[in-house]
Formats: structure tokens, sequence, C-alpha cells
């Protein structure tokens, strides 16, 4: 009996185990992307972030331990306009001198339907701190298609941000027509984890 429960137990942490390893997922920076889009006057402005890290803890069976947080370096935005973008780094914007990183906490998972799920956490840009809810699709897992021992997966979501309420920009050039307040902000990544 004494054997019977012991073996019982092992596999019970073997089984735990892998299901915890499943979660993890490594994010690619090569196949990932952070884009936002801005009203100009008339016109509609895009850029990206090229420098970002990610921690990707998914698995649609076990939501209570996912979790997504994410850190994008400011000085890393690309408008393909060196003064804009020497601009936005500035004090009347992101003010990267000071705040360089901004970031995101993850709190809550939830699934919604199919393939959409909400994420729950807090945004950090500059010195304001604010709760955040937002949706993503989940696409995946399977096999990659160059590496047999690796999977992978995506996800993606797009949400729209005040920018005036995390302080980047005093509402100034938002007087004048100049730039608008709201940025609409898309994350396309892709994990990888071995089998």
């Amino acid at each position: 009996m004494k054997k019977i429960l012991i073996t019982a137990f092992f596999l019970f942490l073997t089984a735990f185990s892998g299901t915890s390893q499943a979660n993890h997922w490594i994010l690619d920076p090569d196949h990932s992307e952070v884009r936002f889009e801005i009203q100009h006057i008339f016109s509609t402005i895009s850029g990206r972030f090229s420098d970002f890290k990610g921690e990707l803890e998914f698995n649609p069976e076990n939501l209570g331990t996912s979790r997504f947080d994410f850190s994008v370096a400011v000085k890393s935005i690309n408008t393909l306009n060196n003064k804009r973008d020497t601009h936005l780094r500035s004090k009347d914007f992101f003010d990267a001198g000071n705040f360089p990183v901004m970031t995101f906490t993850s709190s809550g998972i939830t699934h919604l339907k199919d393939n959409l799920y909400a994420l729950e956490g807090k945004m950090k840009i500059k010195d304001v701190t604010k709760p955040l809810k937002i949706q993503f699709f989940y696409y995946g897992p399977k096999q990659h298609p160059f590496d047999d021992k690796s999977m992978v997966a995506g996800f993606s979501t797009s949400f729209v941000l005040n920018r005036l309420d995390y302080h980047v920009g005093n509402g100034k050039f938002l007087s004048l027509g100049v730039v608008g307040d709201a940025v609409r902000v898309e994350i396309s990544l892709e994990g990888l984890r071995k089998k």
C-alpha cells in the first residue's frame, strides 16, 4: 500500500511539473512587434518600440498561474523621423531620461470565448500607474515549422490609451490641434517553448 501511495504521489508531481513547465513561453523578439498610431492634424502617424521584454506564462487550462509582464524601453521609439523621435523622448512627451521604461504587470486572465481572453493588470508610464483591462487573442500552439523540438504560440491585442492620462504631454499640442490624445496600441507576439 505504501509503495502504491509513493508511486501515485510521484506521478502527481510529474504531471504537475509538466503542466507548470508548459506555461512558460520565451518571447521571440524577432517576430514580435509593439506598434502605435496617433493623429497629427489630418494624418495618422505610426511608429513602434524596438526594445521590449516580456515574461509570458500562459496555459488556457490553467489561467490561475498564467500571466504577462511586459517592459518597453522608451528610447527605442521609432517613427522613421529622427527629429520627431528626439522630440518624443524629450520632456515635452515621454521624458525618457527620467522615465526610461514603461511596464505592464498582469493581475489576472479570464477566458471570454473561443480564443479570446481578457487581461487585467497595471500600466506604468512615466510617474503614473493605472489599472488596465484589455482583450487579446491566443493562437496555437503548434509545432514550429523549422524546429521539431519547439512549439510556437501567438498573442495579439489592440487597445487605446489616452496619453494625457499618463502625463505624456501636457495638452499643449492637443489644444493647438496638432497631436491627438488617443493612442492606438497594437501588440503582436510570438512565444516559443521546448516540447
